[in-house]
């Protein structure tokens, strides 16, 4: 199996018998790596079956989501900067409010 992980993933996997062979990602591919982890963490997002398991997977979003912002040249607090404009423009989802358009 070859995905991306956390950077003490490797010795702590190492400590337990498991032979890991590793390398750094540059550019691109790091960048790839990170959207294919994205989508691997949402789907067990998904897949959680409870509050605290979800909320476990959710602090895995969050991470990638940072270390892409990272990619991008921003960091933790401009993407809230961003969420919050975002939030005064066009609002949260506090309503909990679904939308049908017709066409």
């Amino acid at each position: 199996m070859v995905k991306l992980v956390r950077d003490l993933v490797p010795e702590q996997l190492t400590a337990l018998g498991v032979q890991v062979r590793v390398e750094a990602l540059e550019g691109i591919a790091f960048r790839e790596a990170l959207r294919a982890k994205l989508a691997e963490e949402v789907a067990e997002y998904l897949a959680a079956a409870t509050d605290d398991a979800a909320v476990s997977e959710l602090g895995d979003v969050l991470e990638v989501i940072l270390a892409l912002a990272s990619e991008h040249g921003s960091d933790a607090r401009q993407v809230e900067c961003v969420r919050m404009a975002k939030r005064a423009a066009r609002g949260g989802f506090d309503r909990r409010l679904r939308a049908t358009i017709d066409d």
